[in-house]
């Protein structure tokens, strides 16, 4: 039998920094070849560690989230730090993208099944600019059964191959498959088997 969906709302009422609050290390290593002022997306943003930092540098940020209980945390921080991020609760399974909006796309975490994952990178595809940027960091195959986070289920993780036939037609500046030691608030502790993904839509 299937596990049920995990409850976001419970899990980001319980800890206002359930990943950490520091951005990605990775995904502000790539920001570094957008422009000042780029239109930038990051998709299951939850409590906003990676918007926070984006908007911080100058971006222009939306973020994307199911749960509203993290949609909240973040317009609060964001409030308090006086930085104008866009947030919206939003299933990403219903969402439609609207076309060439974005300069950058960001999706950390963003796992779901492999069908609905599909449809998201269409959407991604259809939502970047010509020349736009879409950066990706998850768990791979090799996470399942770690005790350091991430999904109990084969078919919601990431693979080199689906990310190379997803973007088909990109130019691929950066794809790797690190071990690494996550310190990523109390969700993500211990060795972690990633994927790095960063690529440009061409044109």
């Amino acid at each position: 039998m299937a596990k049920p969906a995990p409850d976001w709302d419970e899990r980001f009422r319980g800890d206002e920094a359930l990943y950490g609050l520091a951005p990605s290390g990775f995904v502000i290593d790539c920001s570094l070849a957008l422009p000042h002022g780029a239109r930038v997306l990051c998709l299951a943003e939850g409590q906003g560690r990676n918007a926070l930092a984006l908007a911080a540098r100058g971006f222009r940020v939306t973020s994307l989230d199911l749960s509203g209980t993290a949609c909240r945390q973040l317009a609060e921080r964001a409030a308090a730090l006086r930085l104008p991020i866009t947030v919206r609760e939003q299933d990403l399974g219903l969402w439609s993208a609207p076309e060439a909006a974005f300069d950058a796309v960001v999706a950390v975490y963003a796992h779901m099944p492999r069908v609905l994952r599909r449809d998201l990178h269409g959407q991604i595809v259809r939502g970047l600019a010509p020349g736009g940027l879409v950066i990706i960091e998850g768990f791979r195959a090799e996470q399942l059964g770690r005790p350091s986070g991430g999904p109990r289920n084969l078919d919601w993780l990431y693979t080199e191959d689906e990310l190379r036939g997803d973007f088909a037609g990109f130019h691929i500046d950066y794809l790797a498959t690190p071990e690494v030691s996550l310190d990523e608030g109390r969700g993500h502790q211990g060795p972690g088997a990633l994927i790095r993904f960063r690529a440009r839509r061409q044109g």
